[in-house]
């Protein structure tokens, strides 16, 4: 007999990476493929890199993938058809869901991803709530499309003097290639740009704000509220058990950290193990648990 394999996917817009672990937890092995997102790169491509990752016949006794855009029925119908062919037990979740699991290892928790965009996630034994996440067009609280779009917005007063004076005003401008107010919106408005870029700002805001930026500070402090609201949020109405723990992932997780514990948000860290991880991990919890009769 065959040992047991469980596989964790974690699927993006720019790569993927797949673990396999054992019976006990052990990582057996990892591996790295090219994007896997449906709705940025296609069903063709997304087949492509599945394909790059298991051999034809591969089998495992559980998968669980998280999936950028597996909110969406089709990109979640997708994956379900293309991973049965290698376990009859899979699990198709949003990429937010693994990096939940690689907190809390499918135990009750919260966790906020600050990247691009931004998501919360909450989940206990009743719930599991979601907030945030609605993409660049309208952006997320804490992240870095946020901080860089208020940090333009700051330097845009700078230029026309109603605004303080900035330390943002450099990499701002930087950014842009820009040397003025003209030349900073003739970028902003470029059909060529992409707006998700302004992202990049983010860092700048953050190092701005630990030397005494006031104008970045007030956007760190702004974001940190909104922040803090979405946090008791989810922890009210997931009824998470006090002691739950509260992580943060994502590029700006350790941006983040100390500017949110200076608000007594309770103990706080930086998730620090692979979302796949995590999702390999689910989909062994998953199948003993199936076995013992608990649906999922």
């Amino acid at each position: 007999m065959m040992p047991v394999r469980f596989l964790g996917i974690d699927g993006g817009g720019s790569s993927t990476r797949a673990f396999i672990l054992g019976p006990h937890g052990a990582t057996l092995e990892e591996r790295h493929g090219g994007p896997s997102n449906v709705i940025v790169v296609g069903e063709e491509r997304a087949d492509e890199t599945v394909s790059s990752l298991l051999g034809i016949e591969e089998q495992f006794d559980a998968i669980v993938a998280g999936i950028a855009g597996a909110d969406r029925p089709w990109v979640r119908d997708f994956w379900q058809t293309r991973l049965s062919r290698h376990a009859q037990t899979v699990w198709v979740t949003g990429d937010y869901r693994i990096a939940w699991a690689a907190l809390t290892d499918g135990e009750p928790g919260l966790v906020a991803i600050f990247g691009t965009g931004s998501v919360f996630y909450a989940e206990s034994p009743k719930h599991q709530i979601r907030l945030g996440g609605y993409g660049w067009k309208v952006g997320d609280v804490g992240s870095g499309i946020m901080l860089g779009q208020a940090a333009v917005n700051k330097v845009l007063g700078a230029l026309e003097g109603w605004g303080a004076e900035t330390a943002l005003k450099d990499p701002v401008l930087a950014w842009a290639d820009a040397h003025d107010k003209v030349t900073l919106l003739n970028h902003i408005y470029h059909p060529e740009v992409d707006w998700r870029s302004v992202s990049d700002l983010a860092a700048a805001v953050f190092r701005a704000a630990d030397q005494g930026d006031s104008a970045a500070a007030e956007i760190i402090e702004t974001q940190a509220a909104l922040i803090e609201r979405y946090f008791f949020a989810l922890q009210q109405t997931a009824d998470l058990p006090e002691g739950a723990p509260v992580g943060l992932a994502g590029g700006l997780a350790p941006f983040w950290l100390p500017h949110l514990e200076q608000r007594n948000m309770g103990s706080l860290c930086v998730v620090s193990r692979e979302p796949g991880i995590g999702a390999a991990r689910l989909a062994a919890r998953y199948f003993y648990e199936r076995q013992e009769g608990v649906s999922h």
